[in-house]
């Protein structure tokens, strides 16, 4: 993802119809035969057509990529496919957002929370990650009544790919090859490890992993489910640091901040996150106030997915849309702001959060009364909530996510300090940083170097091979920490982009 971010931009995107081949151009995904599927590479039916003007459909026409072999081509030489699964660990986009490339024949294997999040994602953003149900595409021409009779254009039909959930410590077997899932706690629910049994070897794949949140399971634990293993596909995130903060620290420092707010409370965080929306729903019931949560359409759409009914302290923000008259007709092309239904075809329109939510100026009434969830992307919608000076007395912000990581995020960082600033609103600076920063009240969803390195330990792997991180380096200083008491310690492999490891 940080790659991409070096030539695109909010207003300096991929080409829609030719993303595939415009991103294998600059390394933004891997030149690897057999595993993209036909339309991405030449669309259907683009050498049954007869070309409309001299410049359509040329030898060099970007819809085609001939220096790569599709999957479809991969399986009809060799009589079987080059992939036979994905194994999703979770429904983070640095782990899905490409999987809608892949050929949608190839099966995907996860939790079935992870199914459920990634079809939420799917239904409430912009941006899509194809992962389950992705496109086919074929080159056709415009009928009689259009424009340009008989001109080219692109036909799109939706195809399902096939998911198979699977259970906390089940095996699947795919030939000779045999896959078991672990349950693991991150920053999303639903998270797994691997364990992959093939050829003799037993080798772990991390996924993300932390032993520092709500539901996690103690590092000993998490080994004893694991078993004994050759090779470790370690994750390694947070290799360079040594802090570690609990998710009930975080609960605390939260609901001190709640308690000695006057006014209204915005918070910050994912709305994937349900650990962290658990956390600030504890903290919001510690303050003597009887606060209500807001949390936003977004993730009440995702918990009504998951299963669970918003308890009587928690409400759903109605955010002004279009004209901003609360017009029902301003929510069709955002159903999920005013429902949990998404389909009007087939549905009566569910208008659960139109008649049953909360407006700003219910807010604003009694603004003491409330915590309420705000992204950065929403903040202009506190302008419902300023009085004739422009401000919102009383009020502070506390941001429960992760620091700034890239250039990009602290010039927001930047624009979100000149909100708050703008309008009054408390909160509280990180006065470490050498740039304007929100201070935190977050854990991260990645285990530390002391966690790493007691895993490490007690796991004991032959060959170790760094994934997930900045830091890959780090591994061969915990390695040499940990050598054994006859001198032999794990072997760190650091893996180098394009090139095959032997295991």
């Amino acid at each position: 993802m940080g790659y991409e971010s070096q030539y695109f931009a909010e207003f300096l995107g991929i080409r829609t119809n030719t993303d595939l081949p415009d991103k294998l151009t600059i390394g933004v995904l891997p030149h690897i035969d057999g595993i993209y599927r036909e339309g991405l590479i030449r669309p259907r039916g683009i050498d049954e057509v007869s070309p409309t003007s001299s410049r359509t459909l040329t030898s060099d026409s970007p819809l085609v990529n001939s220096e790569i072999i599709s999957a479809e081509d991969y399986s009809n030489k060799h009589g079987k496919p080059f992939v036979d699964a994905i194994f999703l660990s979770h429904a983070h986009l640095d782990h899905t957002g490409a999987i809608g490339y892949l050929h949608h024949q190839i099966p995907l294997y996860c939790s079935e929370v992870t199914e459920t999040l990634v079809r939420a994602i799917d239904d409430v953003t912009t941006f899509r990650t194809k992962a389950i149900t992705s496109e086919l595409v074929e080159v056709t021409t415009s009928g009689d009544r259009s424009t340009f009779p008989g001109a080219l254009k692109l036909k799109k039909e939706s195809v399902e790919r096939e998911v198979n959930t699977m259970e906390d410590g089940e095996t699947v077997s795919l030939g000779d090859v045999k896959v078991k899932l672990i349950e693991v706690d991150h920053s999303v629910p639903g998270a797994a490890s691997f364990v992959v049994e093939a050829e003799g070897k037993r080798i772990l794949y991390t996924g993300d992993i932390r032993f520092h949140g709500n539901k996690g399971m103690t590092i000993e634990e998490y080994v004893e489910k694991v078993g004994a293993i050759d090779v470790m596909l370690c994750e390694g995130t947070r290799v360079d640091s040594n802090k570690q903060i609990t998710e009930k620290d975080i609960c605390e420092s939260i609901s001190n901040k709640i308690s000695e707010t006057e006014g209204i409370v915005f918070v910050d965080f994912a709305w994937k996150d349900t650990t962290r929306y658990e956390t600030i729903l504890e903290a919001v019931r510690n303050d003597a106030r009887g606060r209500t949560f807001v949390i936003n359409s977004r993730l009440a759409y995702l918990l009504n997915k998951l299963g669970e009914e918003l308890p009587e302290d928690v409400k759903v923000f109605l955010k002004r849309k279009g004209s901003c008259l609360y017009s029902p007709a301003d929510y069709t092309g955002y159903k999920h702001e005013v429902g949990y239904e998404i389909d009007w075809k087939n549905n009566e329109p569910d208008l659960e959060h139109y008649e049953n939510g909360i407006i700003a100026s219910q807010i604003v009434a009694e603004p003491s009364k409330y915590v309420m969830m705000l992204s950065f992307f929403d903040l202009g919608q506190i302008f419902d909530f300023a009085d004739e000076e422009g401000n919102i007395p009383g009020s502070f912000f506390i941001k429960a996510q992760c620091e700034p990581f890239s250039d990009e995020m602290e010039i927001d960082e930047k624009r979100l300090i000149n909100w708050l600033d703008k309008f009054g609103i408390g909160y509280d600076r990180d006065e470490e940083k050498d740039y304007p920063c929100v201070d935190r009240a977050h854990v991260s969803g990645h285990a530390s170097r002391p966690e790493l390195k007691r895993l490490i330990e007690l796991l004991a792997p032959e060959k170790l091979i760094p994934i997930h991180t900045e830091h890959p380096e780090e591994f061969e200083v915990i390695a040499r920490e940990i050598q054994s008491e006859d001198g032999s310690q794990v072997d760190i492999i650091i893996p180098e982009y394009g090139s095959p490891i032997d295991i």
